[in-house]
């Protein structure tokens, strides 16, 4: 399995780029590179796009470690397009890919635990998918398995992977996680609350 973090977007209501952002110490990005590489510490790749210079030069002074980068060139098109370039440079390699969002900072390690132990669970044929579910939907952090591949590679627009987990073609099994309902589109949002430091 690979985990592939989407980190593209040009976070433009952010007013800069939110993943250098400090989270608790690190990068914004970092801190989803940590989290997936506790689990897949050779297998975690990143998307780029709008900031990819600027995440490049953090990885020459050491800011951003631990993944390998893949370059959308359409990133522009939407988040579609940068999932079909994660897909097309992992097919390959692996028999499923957990997607993250690079801005779910409140995600912890008993998130992904859960997920990756309802994935094994079920999947036994390379059929299945796991989701997160919040707020009454489904959504990622999700793994898709290998027979997902080819439909991901169709999608188009800004609409993600979240037009596969409401198909059938699949079975789509949903796994209550609520600490993913929030993502960073404001700066503020990022304010300490309560002594929380997102993430841990």
């Amino acid at each position: 399995m690979a985990a592939l973090i989407m980190a593209a977007g040009a976070s433009s209501r952010f007013g800069g780029c939110k993943l250098l952002a400090d989270v608790g110490g690190r990068p914004m990005l970092q801190q989803r590179i940590d989290q997936a590489g506790e689990w897949l510490p050779e297998d975690v790749y990143v998307v780029s796009g709008a900031w990819h210079q600027a995440l490049m030069a953090a990885k020459e002074r050491g800011e951003l470690s631990g993944a390998s980068f893949l370059y959308a060139d359409r990133w522009s098109d939407g988040l579609a397009a940068s999932l079909v370039t994660g897909i097309h440079a992992l097919e390959a390699d692996y028999a499923a890919v957990l997607v993250l969002l690079a801005d779910q900072v409140a995600l912890e390690r008993r998130d992904l635990a859960r997920l990756l132990a309802t994935f094994n669970q079920h999947n036994s044929d390379g059929h299945a998918i796991v989701c997160a579910f919040y707020q009454g939907r489904r959504g990622v952090p999700a793994i898709f398995g290998r027979k997902s591949f080819p439909r991901l590679k169709r999608l188009s627009g800004d609409q993600g992977a979240k037009a596969v987990l409401y198909e059938s073609a699949f079975p789509v099994y949903e796994c209550p996680l609520p600490n993913a309902a929030l993502d960073i589109d404001y700066r503020d949002q990022l304010t300490p609350r309560n002594g929380y430091a997102w993430g841990h």
